[in-house]
């Protein structure tokens, strides 16, 4: 574990004196901002001081927005690299490929890439530590701040990184329940130096009534085939889109299913689902990659990780219809054809591979 913490530090070092972004993918979630304030808070210890994170998507989730509110962690929103400044170099943490919508990425090299998810492709950076057998990046870097800068509980600076890197590690586990070894160890490293009220506060997880109406309509609009469900939602504004992941959360605790995908359109731009499962059959990532297809670049419209999953395809001009009854009559079919044809449970009229097609010819 030095080795490769010396190895991460000796990438990170090449950007002292230079523009540094951590440009985090999608909508960050407590895993990957934990991370990418922990990344900071070591490359300013190695002396690199102009670090910026970025991210494009909005923080969605109210939860993600209380983490970044109690924490004081500074994000930027950004479309361009530009956004954030003079940036010669870029980092990702909790992914291991650059968000699709921020411009003028490839213009910067990855110095480095630190995640937990399976890639479909070998990731390239100068430094890449992939590790599937943790439930969280966050863990990685526990491991990186117990080998290059051990956390101080007098600290208040090392107190919020602590904190942070402890939810962190606490929702991308489910609560510790899919902890593996080196999750636990991570924990016990900095359970006496993280504020234990601040995480407290964190860990109060309310529903808000948008979220209470988006469980409504999957229940409404729920199958079931055998021990799989599915329940589309309709359309969901972008700063809900959290909510279907909400959604899944709570059907997958119906006893007579293990698995359930919840889907809907998100502002109005893209189809968005989460998978949730408790079945050891079902890898969330590979079924949706064989599923939903993937884009021309060659990149997954879905991914997951042992339990969950997520799958992300966009509609085009097709999201500028004015007959919303209609577009999501296309929507609903394309999806549950596609789901229903990988189950092998009735012939599909679009094939798995070509849902986005599919919409495109509409």
């Amino acid at each position: 574990m030095i080795d490769r913490a010396q190895a991460f530090a000796e990438a990170i070092a090449v950007a002292k004196g230079k523009g540094l972004l951590i440009a985090l993918r999608g909508h960050p979630d407590p895993d990957a901002l934990a991370s990418a304030m922990a990344l900071s808070h070591l490359a300013e210890r190695l002396g690199v001081t102009n670090v910026t994170i970025g991210y494009c998507h909005e923080l969605s989730h109210r939860e993600n927005r209380a983490l970044v509110k109690l924490l004081n962690i500074q994000l930027r929103k950004i479309k361009n690299v530009q956004d954030a400044g003079n940036i010669e170099f870029i980092a990702l943490v909790d992914a291991h490929d650059v968000d699709p919508e921020l411009v003028g990425a490839e213009k910067c090299e990855v110095l480095v890439i630190v995640d937990h998810h399976r890639a479909t492709t070998p990731p390239k950076a100068r430094f890449v530590d992939l590790r599937l057998e943790v439930g969280a990046t966050a863990t990685i870097f526990v491991e990186y701040l117990n080998a290059l800068a051990p956390l101080d509980p007098d600290s208040e600076d090392d107190r919020r990184v602590a904190t942070a890197l402890m939810h962190g590690l606490s929702t991308d586990t489910d609560d510790f329940t899919l902890a593996r070894p080196g999750d636990f160890r991570a924990a016990a490293a900095i359970a006496e130096v993280c504020d234990r009220d601040l995480l407290a506060d964190l860990a109060r997880r309310t529903i808000a009534p948008s979220a209470m109406d988006v469980i409504s309509r999957a229940l409404a609009t729920l199958k079931v085939r055998r021990n799989f469900a599915m329940a589309g939602v309709g359309f969901v504004s972008e700063t809900d889109r959290d909510t279907i992941a909400q959604a899944a959360d709570f059907l997958v605790r119906r006893e007579d299913i293990d698995t359930v995908v919840v889907y809907g359109v998100v502002g109005e731009r893209f189809i968005e689902g989460s998978l949730r499962t408790h079945s050891p059959s079902v890898d969330p990532g590979a079924w949706l990659e064989q599923a939903f297809g993937f884009d021309d670049r060659g990149h997954p419209f879905g991914g997951g990780r042992r339990d969950k999953g997520g799958f992300r395809i966009p509609i085009g001009f097709l999201g500028r219809s004015t007959d919303r009854a209609q577009l999501w009559t296309l929507v609903e079919h394309a999806v549950k054809q596609a789901m229903l044809k990988l189950m092998g449970d009735e012939p599909a009229l679009v094939t798995t591979a070509t849902v986005s097609e599919q919409l495109r010819e509409h």
